[in-house]
């Protein structure tokens, strides 16, 4: 790794990191094509906007004495080059991310493929993931293949993995409106075959292009793909070709990958405000379609779903919702604060060799064993204060007691009204789903 010597203007400090954790990471994908004109253009927009990339990765670079142009206050990472081959791919990272997590560049002898490791011990995306990945690549044609194999291009992965680059090849699922030759196919198949082998999908938005040629006996295609594994799409928020044109024919592509948690969670319906008082009667006096006399799969399937959306749009109705905050446990007591506060404390003393580990175990052992105890505690007085109101919810429940420690067997209560109407109505269903 080398670097050359004519650096250039760097943006302002941004509000767009977000530590520990990195919950928000920015990536710009671009095809200089050799230009350091459309280097130079890409990075000065830069310096225009509040928010900069924090990795830039980027394909078929300009090079300066076989090396990549430089950028202040990005730090530049590219393949060495040697006798048999000059880098084509560079990824720039940021020094401020660089200040905060662990990075270690990966290359495989060759100038068209590379990868970056970040690594950070408190976990990326505040989760306990220690360790990203990043593949950059420049497929180049060989004849009736590509220079970068898709088993070099999707390797598998229990972390979060992404893989971008300039692929040049052109598939339905990131080209739909594409008619395809028989050559097409035979290129990129096995490329979108190892991914979903590997369970990588595609973040693309198919059918929007990525390369737009200077003539016009050309027509735009969707060369520049991206793919991450299931370790990283919990994290992918964003793709999007938004960035203005740097003289290239192909487009400047952002990918935003942050923490579920900054996702606003989904709205809910609060069944604790729910009023069964209201809705008992009127489930009580509705009046549901008779079935049919000689029913068909289709037919059932439409009376079926007609009287279950009637009977749940009846109880939706009169029901509020909530927007719940991502971090609330109703099993979380005072205590729990107090211990975690103690953890992490002894936790940061043990990195600063200021106490002892055993110490550290032992605050450690106590919190998480309090969480196990104060779950237990709360499923018990749950299932001990099951009334009319939440008699489906201990069933629903019990499906998770792994996770939270709960017995594995509780008697029913007894059938009330509201259950009796409802097996009343579902008992309709018993003649039908017995024919043959």
């Amino acid at each position: 790794m080398s670097t050359s010597p004519a650096p250039t203007q760097s943006p302002s400090p941004s509000q767009s990191f977000h530590y520990p954790g990195c919950l928000n990471l920015s990536i710009v994908q671009h095809n200089c094509l050799g230009s350091s004109n459309v280097f130079q253009t890409l990075f000065s927009f830069f310096t225009s906007v509040e928010s900069f990339p924090h990795i830039v990765a980027l394909q078929d670079i300009p090079l300066w004495s076989n090396c990549p142009p430089v950028f202040r206050n990005y730090q530049c990472f590219f393949p060495p080059a040697t006798d048999s081959y000059k880098p084509r791919v560079a990824t720039y990272v940021h020094e401020r991310l660089l200040s905060v997590i662990s990075i270690l560049p990966l290359f495989f002898e060759r100038g068209d493929l590379m990868a970056v490791n970040f690594h950070s011990p408190e976990g990326l995306f505040d989760t306990s993931h220690n360790l990203f990945r990043l593949y950059n690549a420049y497929s180049i044609p060989t004849g009736h293949t590509r220079s970068v194999s898709p088993v070099d291009l999707f390797p598998q992965h229990d972390f979060p993995t992404l893989v971008l680059g300039d692929l040049m090849i052109h598939h339905s699922a990131s080209d739909p409106t594409r008619l395809l030759s028989n050559h097409d196919q035979f290129i990129s198949s096995p490329y979108f075959d190892r991914a979903s082998a590997q369970l990588f999908s595609l973040l693309n938005t198919p059918g929007v292009n990525t390369r737009f040629p200077f003539t016009s006996n050309h027509r735009p295609a969707v060369l520049d793909l991206s793919f991450a594994n299931t370790a990283l799409l919990p994290f992918f928020s964003s793709w999007n070709p938004s960035l203005p044109p740097t003289r290239s024919d192909h487009s400047a592509l952002t990918i935003i990958l942050s923490t579920p948690l900054l996702k606003p969670p989904p709205k809910g319906l609060h069944w604790k405000y729910t009023d069964w008082d209201y809705i008992c009667p009127l489930l009580a006096d509705l009046t549901l379609a008779t079935p049919p006399a000689l029913p068909t799969p289709h037919s059932l399937d439409l009376w079926f779903h007609g009287c279950l959306a009637k009977i749940t749009h009846l109880i939706t109705s009169n029901t509020p919702t909530k927007r719940p905050s991502s971090y609330s446990k109703p099993w979380w007591t005072p205590e729990l604060t107090h211990l975690r506060s103690i953890h992490h404390h002894t936790s940061r003393l043990m990195r600063k060799n200021q106490t002892l580990p055993a110490r550290a175990c032992v605050a450690r052992n106590t919190y998480f064993k309090a969480i196990q105890s104060a779950k237990r505690v709360h499923w018990s007085h749950f299932l001990a204060n099951v009334d009319a109101r939440s008699v489906w919810m201990p069933e629903r429940l019990r499906l998770a007691e792994p996770r939270i420690g709960s017995p594995h067997s509780r008697t029913p209560p007894p059938p009330t009204k509201l259950t009796t109407h409802f097996y009343n109505i579902f008992s309709l269903l018993d003649p039908l789903l017995l024919l043959p």
